[in-house]
């Protein structure tokens, strides 16, 4: 109020009686009476403004104002006062905030407060409603159906009761997607013994939880089985028989859960055989026989002959190099027989014609009727025989 005004009075109701007044402020004299319905919780300000502290119901009603001036000049104002009671703050129930994709959920706001309003909020503004959500005739629930992945966040009601306002607890709804299977990732589902073996579960879902099984039954842990992080991978260190059977990996969110086809693992134990390779064994041969010409040799120089036998046999797991050479002896083998086979038979072909041959001539020799039938008469006095040879008759006729 401006500063030339000299007397602010309030009174209680709009009748100017001295039995109703509150305080009364002299701004002259910066002095303040009090009156009869002061209550200690008014306090008035130089400007004429009056405050009141811990306002109840029956503070309600109709308040006047008296202004007066220098000039004794009065001006009066009325204002009433409405005194509500307090809302509090509501809170919303809902069965649960973590639902599957597509199904429908209810949000009801509970408030014990009467003649209030109710509005919904998401995410701190003012909630759209859509095609596929419905409130209840006063708003007190609201119904999503179906609820989508867009519809996660938080939600909150609030009541108002005249120019009071409160609002609830947020409540924060996770529209969640079932897991699909996963599967499992291996190099190889046949092992050698005493190797490392690496599955991965891989899945497409975020937001999971991952569990390995053999045999159905969880994986048990040790020195040799291990996790990664994120229990994606398996490792199996030093691989045994007894790792040899079916793995599944299960995924898991807070609504679902699938396993994967299971993995056939096949442990294959090497093994070890006795004595030496063929390679190593014709070595060895060759070894004694150079061992024993030297040997002989030291015989004629007369030095004792030292043992070259063929080497003992040790235990040891087969190499490549082994199995290259016993390939290659089996092949040299082969071929000598082939070759000793070839050799024969063209060797068999070529005497063929020359018994043919010696056969015709034997034929084709004449029969000498001139042979000593005695088998006392040599050859000479046979050949001294001489053939009668019959004459030709040339008679006349």
């Amino acid at each position: 109020m401006p500063q030339s005004q000299k007397f602010f009075n309030w009174f209680r109701g709009d009748r100017l009686n001295m039995s109703n007044s509150i305080v009364r402020l002299i701004t002259h004299r910066s002095k303040i009476e009090r009156g009869p319905l002061y209550s200690n919780r008014e306090t008035i300000h130089t400007d004429g403004s009056l405050l009141f502290e811990n306002v109840t119901k029956k503070d309600a009603g109709v308040y006047l104002l008296v202004v007066t001036t220098e000039d004794f000049d009065e001006k009066r104002a009325t204002l009433q006062l409405y005194v509500q009671d307090p809302v509090t703050p509501p809170s919303i129930q809902v069965t649960n905030t973590t639902v599957k994709d597509l199904m429908s959920i209810s949000l009801t706001c509970l408030s014990n407060d009467v003649g209030i309003s109710i509005h919904w909020l998401f995410n701190s503004q003012r909630l759209r409603i859509t095609n596929k959500m419905m409130l209840s005739a006063n708003n007190s629930t609201l119904q999503i159906d179906p609820a989508r992945s867009e519809d996660s966040g938080d939600y909150q009601c609030e009541v108002t009761k005249g120019f009071v306002n409160k609002r609830s607890d947020r409540i924060t709804l996770n529209i969640i997607d079932p897991v699909t299977p996963p599967f499992i990732q291996v190099t190889n589902t046949t092992v050698k013994d005493m190797t490392s073996v690496f599955l991965t579960c891989l899945s497409n879902d975020t937001g999971i939880s991952i569990h390995w099984l053999f045999k159905g039954q969880s994986v048990e842990l040790t020195d040799r089985v291990r996790l990664s992080q994120n229990n994606s991978t398996l490792q199996i260190d030093s691989v045994r028989s007894e790792d040899s059977g079916d793995y599944q990996c299960k995924v898991s969110n807070q609504i679902s859960s699938k396993r994967s086809d299971p993995i056939q693992l096949d442990i294959k134990q090497i093994m070890q055989r006795e004595g030496p390779s063929l390679l190593e064994y014709v070595e060895g041969v060759a070894k004694a026989d150079t061992g024993l010409m030297k040997a002989d040799q030291r015989d004629r120089q007369g030095v004792e002959p030292v043992d070259f036998g063929p080497p003992k046999p040790k235990e040891h797991r087969p190499s490549s190099r082994g199995i290259i050479g016993i390939v290659a002896q089996c092949l040299m083998g082969l071929i000598a027989v082939i070759f000793v086979l070839v050799f024969l038979w063209r060797r068999r072909r070529s005497r063929e014609p020359q018994i043919e041959n010696n056969v015709k001539q034997m034929d084709n020799e004449p029969t000498n009727l001139n042979e000593p039938t005695n088998l006392n008469e040599s050859p000479k006095e046979a050949s001294k025989v001489k053939p009668h040879n019959k004459e030709k008759k040339t008679g006349k006729k």
